[in-house]
């Protein structure tokens, strides 16, 4: 008994056939590259130096942009090592955005993104009373008062004293017979600090 098969079945078999052993095949593959945003190490929310460095790990062969304030400020690649750094890169004074990007061909990724505030000027520091060279005499108990910038610290011969949100503070302390010397140290956020001496004397 003959069987007989048409051509068009006969050559759905043979391109079947092709594909299975893999003979004339093209196979395009279309890959969907993300990008990781890069990881930095934590950086101050506040500095005194008008340069900082950044540090952090990226993904290995990606090129990574520091921009400041929208401007690109630098860029570098990661190499092999999957690391990257920064020095000396330039803040405005006043606070600062900074975004640190990593890009890999026409991709780039979300950006890491910090402020940090640049502060030059030292902190304010005044003392109301009492006043350098006063004589004070009977009640040797006396209060300290003053002011800074809100968020400083402030010492009175290394003791930390409360400042109020409003950059007050209030210090009582007693007197000693003669001269009393009060060193007065505020420093900011960002390591700028004031120094006052003042010297009062007392008569009981």
């Amino acid at each position: 008994m003959a069987v007989y098969i048409g051509l068009p079945i006969l050559a759905k078999i043979a391109i079947g056939l092709s594909l299975i052993g893999g003979r004339n095949t093209t196979i395009n593959e279309t890959t969907s590259i993300n990008v990781m945003t890069p990881v930095v190490e934590p950086l101050p929310s506040a500095t005194n130096s008008a340069m900082i460095s950044i540090y952090g790990f990226s993904e290995k062969d990606r090129k990574i942009l520091v921009l400041v304030n929208g401007r690109e400020e630098a860029t570098t690649d990661t190499g092999k090592e999957e690391k990257f750094k920064f020095n000396n890169i330039k803040l405005s004074e006043g606070e600062n955005k900074i975004e640190v990007v990593a890009k890999y061909q026409d991709k780039r990724s979300t950006a890491t993104e910090f402020f940090i505030t640049y502060k030059k000027e030292p902190p304010k520091l005044e003392i109301a009373e009492p006043t350098d060279g006063q004589t004070i005499m009977g009640e040797a108990k006396i209060n300290i008062t003053g002011s800074t910038d809100s968020g400083n610290k402030v010492s009175i011969n290394d003791r930390l004293v409360i400042v109020d949100r409003n950059g007050n503070f209030t210090y009582p302390i007693t007197l000693s017979a003669g001269e009393n010397i009060f060193n007065f140290k505020a420093e900011d956020d960002a390591g700028n600090s004031k120094q006052l001496e003042i010297k009062v004397n007392y008569s009981p």
